[in-house]
């Protein structure tokens, strides 16, 4: 089953594949504070709504146990987050953290945000550079176009004196 790249039907699918997983039916997901049994009519029909609301969205991801606001994620191409997974990364971070950093691995980073940081701004500056030409470009075009040409107004003028 393919799933679609955004929008209400990639948050079907994902809510379908969660109860699925949850082994919970609609009336079960509504018990535990998640939408109502309509409103998941309504997504699913969307005759009504192109969009569920907020309140909606934050009441999916507590019923299926997903990190608030990954309902909204979803609907935006990206894949939900559960609860578990972030305290499995709290977890790592903390182990990560215990571990004592080297003063050469400190400089590795720095080394490594600088050349990012000189990378990204590289960019920047071609980016701005080409919009600077393509912005004077499109000056020298207007003022060609915004050019009186006298011998044209001459020709076509109403108002030729008798010699």
């Amino acid at each position: 089953m393919t799933v679609a790249d955004d929008g209400v039907d990639r948050l079907i699918h994902f809510v379908d594949e969660r109860m699925a997983q949850l082994q919970i039916r609609r009336e079960e997901m509504a018990r535990r504070g998640g939408p109502s049994y309509d409103a998941l009519t309504k997504i699913r029909g969307r005759a009504t709504q192109n969009t569920p609301r907020v309140g909606t969205l934050l009441r999916l991801d507590r019923a299926l146990g997903w990190q608030l606001g990954s309902s909204a994620v979803v609907l935006l191409g990206g894949t939900p987050l559960s609860v578990t997974a972030r305290v499995r990364r709290k977890a790592r971070l903390k182990r990560q953290a215990a571990q004592p950093v080297t003063a050469d691995e400190i400089m590795q980073r720095l080394v490594a945000q600088v050349h990012d940081e000189i990378a990204r701004l590289d960019d920047a500056h071609t980016a701005i550079g080409q919009r600077i030409q393509g912005l004077r470009a499109a000056a020298e075009r207007m003022l060609e176009e915004l050019t009186i040409d006298d011998g044209l107004v001459a020709e076509f003028s109403d108002d030729v004196l008798p010699a």
